[in-house]
């Protein structure tokens, strides 16, 4: 049987003010840099952030093709409980063709299901 072991490592992403998270528009700045990387696939990023909503770092869970990125909530929740966040902020950039046949697809879906399920979809 083979047993493994996890292990945090951290790295430098910047040098500056203690920033807050507390604002979605805050998340993207923060998150920017690391969608720049891959412009042209999709990525999934998790924030792990203390009780004050500082961040304790970022971690790629998975880069995907050019049109979609396949994630696992084991994924997720594995680097919050090794980091030993607070609080999870999970980012996933799309691009523009992409995120049209989304919307399309999640409103031909609203008018088929009716007003009961609208709650639960994603737009």
């Amino acid at each position: 049987m083979r047993v493994f072991e996890c292990k945090l490592t951290y790295s430098l992403v910047s040098l500056g003010e203690e920033i807050r998270l507390d604002r979605p528009e805050k998340v993207a700045d923060y998150l920017r840099s690391a969608f720049d990387d891959n412009p042209m696939q999709e990525a999934f990023y998790c924030v792990y952030l203390d009780r004050k909503n500082h961040p304790l770092g970022r971690h790629l869970i998975t880069l995907g093709t050019v049109d979609s990125t396949l994630v696992s909530c084991r994924e997720v929740f594995r680097g919050a409980i090794v980091a030993g966040c607070s609080a999870l902020v999970v980012a996933h950039n799309l691009c523009a063709a992409a995120h049209r046949l989304c919307y399309v697809t999640s409103r031909a879906m609203w008018s088929a299901c009716g007003p009961f399920t609208r709650g639960s979809l994603c737009a």
